[in-house]
Protein backbone atom coordinates (compact mmCIF):
# COMPACT_ATOMS: atom_id res chain seq x y z
CA UNK A 1 0.00 0.00 0.00
CA UNK A 2 1.56 3.64 -1.20
CA UNK A 3 -0.23 5.03 2.79
CA UNK A 4 0.00 2.46 5.06
CA UNK A 5 -0.97 4.41 7.93
CA UNK A 6 -4.37 5.55 6.24
CA UNK A 7 -6.95 5.00 8.05
CA UNK A 8 -10.62 4.66 6.59
CA UNK A 9 -12.34 5.16 9.95
CA UNK A 10 -10.78 8.66 9.69
CA UNK A 11 -12.98 9.53 6.64
CA UNK A 12 -16.18 7.80 8.01
CA UNK A 13 -19.25 10.26 6.75
CA UNK A 14 -21.83 11.06 8.91
CA UNK A 15 -25.55 12.24 7.71
CA UNK A 16 -29.56 12.04 8.93
CA UNK A 17 -31.32 9.23 7.66
CA UNK A 18 -34.03 10.31 4.80
CA UNK A 19 -35.66 8.52 2.34
CA UNK A 20 -35.70 10.04 -1.15
CA UNK A 21 -38.44 9.23 -3.97
CA UNK A 22 -38.58 11.16 -7.78
CA UNK A 23 -35.61 11.92 -10.43
CA UNK A 24 -32.21 11.23 -10.17
CA UNK A 25 -32.03 15.10 -10.40
CA UNK A 26 -33.66 15.70 -7.90
CA UNK A 27 -31.62 12.81 -5.57
CA UNK A 28 -30.03 15.25 -2.29
CA UNK A 29 -26.26 15.69 -2.76
CA UNK A 30 -25.45 12.72 -0.51
CA UNK A 31 -28.02 9.98 -2.31
CA UNK A 32 -25.92 11.27 -5.76
CA UNK A 33 -22.61 10.66 -4.12
CA UNK A 34 -23.72 7.55 -2.81
CA UNK A 35 -25.43 6.32 -6.26
CA UNK A 36 -21.50 6.89 -7.98
CA UNK A 37 -20.30 5.16 -4.62
CA UNK A 38 -22.24 2.00 -5.13
CA UNK A 39 -21.27 2.36 -8.81
CA UNK A 40 -17.33 2.44 -8.36
CA UNK A 41 -17.74 -0.33 -5.68
CA UNK A 42 -20.01 -2.51 -7.06
CA UNK A 43 -19.56 -2.37 -11.14
CA UNK A 44 -16.30 -1.28 -11.93
CA UNK A 45 -13.81 -1.95 -9.23
CA UNK A 46 -14.84 -5.44 -9.10
CA UNK A 47 -14.08 -5.74 -13.03
CA UNK A 48 -10.53 -4.50 -12.57
CA UNK A 49 -10.04 -6.73 -10.12
CA UNK A 50 -11.92 -9.63 -11.82
CA UNK A 51 -9.52 -8.38 -15.14
CA UNK A 52 -5.94 -8.29 -13.10
CA UNK A 53 -6.72 -11.76 -10.91
CA UNK A 54 -7.49 -13.66 -14.37
CA UNK A 55 -4.28 -12.78 -16.33
CA UNK A 56 -5.77 -8.77 -18.12
CA UNK A 57 -3.87 -6.70 -16.31
CA UNK A 58 -3.77 -4.05 -18.40
CA UNK A 59 -7.60 -3.79 -18.62
CA UNK A 60 -7.54 -3.68 -14.67
CA UNK A 61 -5.58 -0.61 -15.43
CA UNK A 62 -7.15 1.00 -18.23
CA UNK A 63 -10.05 0.95 -15.38
CA UNK A 64 -8.60 2.20 -13.10
CA UNK A 65 -7.18 5.42 -15.03
CA UNK A 66 -10.96 5.76 -16.47
CA UNK A 67 -11.96 5.88 -12.72
CA UNK A 68 -9.35 8.83 -12.11
CA UNK A 69 -10.37 10.86 -14.99
CA UNK A 70 -14.11 10.18 -14.04
CA UNK A 71 -13.77 11.63 -10.83
CA UNK A 72 -11.75 14.31 -11.88
CA UNK A 73 -14.41 15.28 -14.38
CA UNK A 74 -17.16 15.85 -11.06
CA UNK A 75 -14.25 17.26 -9.24
CA UNK A 76 -14.43 20.11 -11.76
CA UNK A 77 -17.83 20.00 -13.44
CA UNK A 78 -16.56 19.07 -17.06
CA UNK A 79 -14.87 16.80 -19.49
CA UNK A 80 -11.89 16.38 -17.47
CA UNK A 81 -8.33 17.05 -19.34
CA UNK A 82 -4.81 16.00 -18.60
CA UNK A 83 -4.72 18.69 -16.68
CA UNK A 84 -7.61 18.04 -14.26
CA UNK A 85 -6.61 14.70 -13.90
CA UNK A 86 -3.18 16.19 -12.46
CA UNK A 87 -4.36 18.58 -10.11
CA UNK A 88 -7.15 16.00 -8.67
CA UNK A 89 -4.44 13.64 -8.28
CA UNK A 90 -2.58 16.41 -6.77
CA UNK A 91 -5.07 17.14 -4.43
CA UNK A 92 -5.87 13.03 -3.25
CA UNK A 93 -3.49 10.92 -3.99
CA UNK A 94 -0.14 10.38 -2.12
CA UNK A 95 2.94 12.54 -2.27
CA UNK A 96 4.79 9.73 -4.02
CA UNK A 97 2.94 10.28 -6.76
CA UNK A 98 3.90 14.23 -7.39
CA UNK A 99 7.14 13.86 -9.39
CA UNK A 100 5.28 11.32 -11.96
CA UNK A 101 2.24 12.30 -12.48
CA UNK A 102 2.86 14.10 -15.58
CA UNK A 103 4.52 10.86 -16.82
CA UNK A 104 1.85 8.98 -15.51
CA UNK A 105 -0.62 10.57 -17.53
CA UNK A 106 1.08 11.65 -20.71
CA UNK A 107 3.08 7.93 -20.90
CA UNK A 108 1.14 5.76 -19.56
CA UNK A 109 -2.82 6.87 -19.77
CA UNK A 110 -2.36 8.04 -23.04
CA UNK A 111 0.29 5.86 -24.10
CA UNK A 112 -1.99 2.95 -23.84
CA UNK A 113 -5.47 4.94 -24.75
CA UNK A 114 -3.52 5.80 -28.04
CA UNK A 115 -0.64 3.87 -28.80
CA UNK A 116 -1.03 0.41 -26.82
CA UNK A 117 2.26 1.11 -25.78
CA UNK A 118 3.33 2.26 -22.11
CA UNK A 119 5.84 5.74 -23.84
CA UNK A 120 3.59 7.89 -25.80
CA UNK A 121 6.03 7.81 -29.33
CA UNK A 122 4.68 11.86 -29.51
CA UNK A 123 5.48 13.41 -25.99
CA UNK A 124 9.00 13.66 -24.05
CA UNK A 125 8.95 11.80 -21.28
CA UNK A 126 11.27 12.28 -17.80
CA UNK A 127 10.79 8.46 -16.84
CA UNK A 128 10.64 5.41 -18.44
CA UNK A 129 8.05 3.06 -16.48
CA UNK A 130 7.81 -0.42 -16.13
CA UNK A 131 4.22 -2.27 -15.47
CA UNK A 132 3.95 -4.67 -12.63
CA UNK A 133 0.69 -6.93 -11.17
CA UNK A 134 1.91 -5.99 -8.24
CA UNK A 135 5.27 -4.61 -6.42
CA UNK A 136 5.83 -3.33 -3.28
CA UNK A 137 8.30 -0.91 -5.25
CA UNK A 138 5.46 0.86 -6.36
CA UNK A 139 7.15 4.45 -7.55
CA UNK A 140 10.64 3.58 -7.21
CA UNK A 141 13.12 3.13 -9.70
CA UNK A 142 14.62 -0.39 -9.78
CA UNK A 143 17.50 -0.55 -13.15
CA UNK A 144 16.32 2.92 -14.51
CA UNK A 145 13.01 2.31 -14.80
CA UNK A 146 10.13 3.71 -12.77
CA UNK A 147 8.12 0.27 -10.84
CA UNK A 148 4.30 1.31 -11.52
CA UNK A 149 2.33 -1.72 -9.31
CA UNK A 150 -1.66 -2.10 -11.07
CA UNK A 151 -2.72 -2.77 -7.30
CA UNK A 152 -1.39 0.09 -5.76
CA UNK A 153 -2.97 2.40 -8.15
CA UNK A 154 -6.38 1.13 -7.99
CA UNK A 155 -5.82 1.40 -4.48
CA UNK A 156 -4.67 4.64 -4.19
CA UNK A 157 -7.78 5.87 -6.98
CA UNK A 158 -9.92 4.11 -4.61
CA UNK A 159 -8.53 5.95 -1.74
CA UNK A 160 -8.55 9.21 -3.41
CA UNK A 161 -12.64 8.55 -4.35
CA UNK A 162 -12.90 8.16 -0.31
CA UNK A 163 -10.92 11.22 0.44
CA UNK A 164 -13.18 13.44 -2.48
CA UNK A 165 -16.24 12.44 -1.18
CA UNK A 166 -15.34 12.26 2.21
CA UNK A 167 -14.89 16.48 1.87
CA UNK A 168 -17.87 17.13 0.23
CA UNK A 169 -20.47 15.21 3.13
CA UNK A 170 -18.30 15.85 5.93
CA UNK A 171 -16.55 19.65 4.84
CA UNK A 172 -19.36 20.75 3.05
CA UNK A 173 -19.22 24.19 3.96
CA UNK A 174 -15.88 24.90 2.97
CA UNK A 175 -16.17 23.17 -0.16
CA UNK A 176 -18.99 24.60 -1.92
CA UNK A 177 -17.29 24.98 -4.94
CA UNK A 178 -16.62 20.73 -5.27
CA UNK A 179 -20.22 20.36 -4.37
CA UNK A 180 -21.51 22.98 -7.31
CA UNK A 181 -18.93 21.36 -9.84
CA UNK A 182 -20.32 17.40 -8.81
CA UNK A 183 -23.84 18.62 -9.19
CA UNK A 184 -23.22 20.05 -12.71
CA UNK A 185 -21.56 16.73 -13.65
CA UNK A 186 -23.93 14.31 -11.85
CA UNK A 187 -27.06 16.04 -13.80
CA UNK A 188 -25.95 16.13 -17.05
CA UNK A 189 -28.37 14.75 -19.68
CA UNK A 190 -30.51 14.28 -16.94
CA UNK A 191 -28.52 12.02 -14.90
CA UNK A 192 -28.03 9.33 -17.37
CA UNK A 193 -24.61 9.70 -18.28
CA UNK A 194 -23.50 10.03 -14.46
CA UNK A 195 -22.62 6.13 -14.31
CA UNK A 196 -22.86 2.59 -15.91
CA UNK A 197 -26.18 0.58 -14.74
CA UNK A 198 -25.40 -3.46 -14.95
CA UNK A 199 -27.84 -5.81 -15.42
CA UNK A 200 -27.29 -9.42 -14.85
Amino acid sequence: MTLPNWKAEDYFVDFETFYFEGKRVQAPIIRKIGWIIENLNTVIYPDAIRAIVNGGELSGLLLGFSVVEYLAGYYFGRNSNSKDVKNFMSRYFPGQYKPFTEDIISQLRNGLVHNLSISNPWVPHKYIFTIEKRSDSHLQEVDGKIIFSIYHYLEDGRRAMVMYFYDMVMKSEENQDLIDNFEKRFNKKDGSASMIMKTD
